[in-house]
């Protein structure tokens, strides 16, 4: 009896750690139709702790302006904060974003830092010197970078993996597999390919896998994602972070499907799928 104790014991302490390992955040786009104000609460009803803010979408509430990094004044930044501080959400990542040069990049930290952002989702290109910056940036400024891909044929993973190759810790993937999916890669041979590399990432499901337009996105689960085995592969290489919804098809049952990602991912952290 003692015995099976221990290993009941043992397991649940297991997976009380595992259950720990992912964050679900949500991506502000997904409810680009409202403010960031009426975002953060469409987060909180629907049990969402975490945002990814974007960068130009109107704030709202009793505040002007947008949150676009570059032109947000410090009064501004200071309401903004107070807001979201009194919430029951916090803003974890930043983007898509890029800055041009070492003052934008400045601009940026220290709008990152007003808010309380420790990583900023920048977007893929072909010049390393670009990413050489973000490095550089990114360590004078306590920040880290996140590789964002959409449909560039160098955002596949093994283009994701070249722009990565001699980087230190502060830069790493932070791929959205939708994307990937999209342009005819199966997400769970990008994830492996990407093993130890994955700062953050968009988790999206969707239709099918196809270089077609028009495919949408789906509740987790009903696409052809198979995001059981893409979770349990960020798993096993020991992945601990945060995992952002995002939804960019717009529709009269927005809340409602984003509700069900929730749920599916809920259960996936229970161990009930």
């Amino acid at each position: 009896m003692k015995r099976l104790m221990a290993i009941l014991t043992l397991f649940c302490v297991v997976m009380v750690a595992a259950a720990q390992d992912f964050k679900l955040a949500v991506q502000a786009y997904t409810f680009r139709d409202r403010s960031f104000v009426e975002t953060v609460q469409t987060a909180e009803r629907l049990g969402i702790k975490y945002i990814e803010m974007y960068p130009g979408q109107r704030i709202g509430g009793d505040m002007e302006g947008s949150t676009d990094f570059k032109k947000i004044d410090q009064k501004t930044t200071s309401q903004l904060k107070k807001f979201i501080d009194a919430s029951g959400v916090q803003v974890v990542s930043y983007g898509v974003t890029n800055a041009k040069d070492e003052n934008q990049w400045d601009q940026l930290a220290r709008f990152a830092h007003a808010i309380g952002i420790k990583t900023i989702q920048t977007e893929i290109v072909p010049d390393r010197a670009k990413f050489d910056l973000a490095e550089k940036m990114a360590e004078k400024h306590n920040l880290t970078i996140a590789i964002h891909n959409h449909r560039q044929e160098f955002g596949k993973p093994e283009g994701i993996l070249k722009q990565l190759e001699g980087r230190g810790p502060r830069v790493g993937a932070g791929c959205d597999i939708g994307h990937w999916m999209r342009v005819g890669v199966t997400p769970l041979d990008g994830v492996k390919l990407l093993k130890g590399k994955f700062v953050t990432l968009h988790l999206v499901d969707i239709e099918r896998i196809g270089d077609e337009r028009g495919i949408r996105d789906v509740p987790y689960g009903t696409g052809a994602g198979n995001l059981k085995a893409v979770l349990d592969e960020l798993r096993s290489q020991g992945f601990k972070g945060y995992l952002t919804l995002e939804y960019e098809h717009q529709s009269e049952h927005l809340e409602k499907e984003v509700g069900e990602c929730v749920d599916w991912f809920n259960k996936y952290m229970a161990g009930k799928l």
